[in-house]
């Protein structure tokens, strides 16, 4: 992927709102010399102590997200590994993992591309974050399969850094917001509520990787919020310029 490199009339100022590590990677995509970045990482992720039981076969390792892959331990696993993302599937594959299924889109995209390998009594490990999934507890349920959810991170809600959030808020008109997940949007209007910011948001754009974020911020009456057309990075790249394009902020 190279840098989003397009001519503007102004630097955009843009606010990356995801997990430090993650936004700060992000940002590298972005020309220093046409965007102008605001780093307000709004989920923490912290690693959790757990216990694994390596005796165990599991017929699938399932990773929903790069953190999963981050806070869980490197393990032998041949048979299959199912992904969500572009970004998961590089990761899984820098670490080492092998025959690795990249699913593009989300919890249901993977529900409807794994349900043709399923069989009774299969075993899925899935090393996630410390918030029970129900709607995936129930689907492997609904098969037949034993579900793991090894809980190896937990994510919590808190602005890092509130005064690079409300700077960006109050130093213009015409922004762009990213939400990259629907827990960072739950945060995200949490911060605006708590900061007296609901004033200063006229004109700012919300770009958003799927439907359910955009759901989930839509009482907050943003006057333009954009959906990107996969949920992932590339695509959201795409669509800062397309956004950028549109609202006439480049030539």
């Amino acid at each position: 992927m190279s840098k989003l490199e397009i001519r503007l009339n102004k630097k955009v100022k843009i606010l990356l709102t995801r997990p430090e590590k993650d936004s700060k990677n992000f940002s590298e995509y972005l020309d220093k010399n046409f965007f102008e970045y605001y780093l307000a990482p709004l989920i923490k992720i912290i690693k959790c102590k757990y216990e694994f039981d390596k005796n165990v076969d599991y017929d699938f390792l399932l990773f929903t997200s790069k953190n999963g892959l981050r806070n869980f331990q490197k393990i032998e696993h041949k048979k299959k590994i199912f992904v969500i993302g572009d970004g998961t599937f590089n990761l899984a594959k820098k670490i080492g993992y092998a025959n690795v299924v990249n699913i593009k889109g989300d919890s249901n995209d993977l529900k409807i591309k794994m349900k043709p390998f399923l069989k009774q009594s299969d075993k899925i490990l899935h090393p996630t974050s410390t918030l029970r999934n129900i709607d995936l507890e129930n689907f492997f349920g609904s098969e037949g399969c034993y579900y793991k959810q090894l809980r190896c991170y937990k994510s919590v809600m808190i602005n890092q850094k509130s005064e690079v959030f409300e700077k960006f808020f109050k130093s213009c008109k015409d922004g762009l917001i990213t939400l990259f997940s629907r827990r960072t949007a739950i945060s995200f209007k949490k911060e605006i509520s708590k900061l007296g910011l609901m004033q200063n948001h006229r004109g700012k754009k919300i770009l958003t990787l799927s439907d359910s974020i955009a759901k989930e911020i839509k009482e907050l009456n943003f006057k333009k919020v954009y959906v990107c057309s996969q949920p992932n990075e590339r695509a959201m790249l795409k669509l800062i310029r397309e956004v950028c394009q549109k609202e006439m902020l480049i030539d």
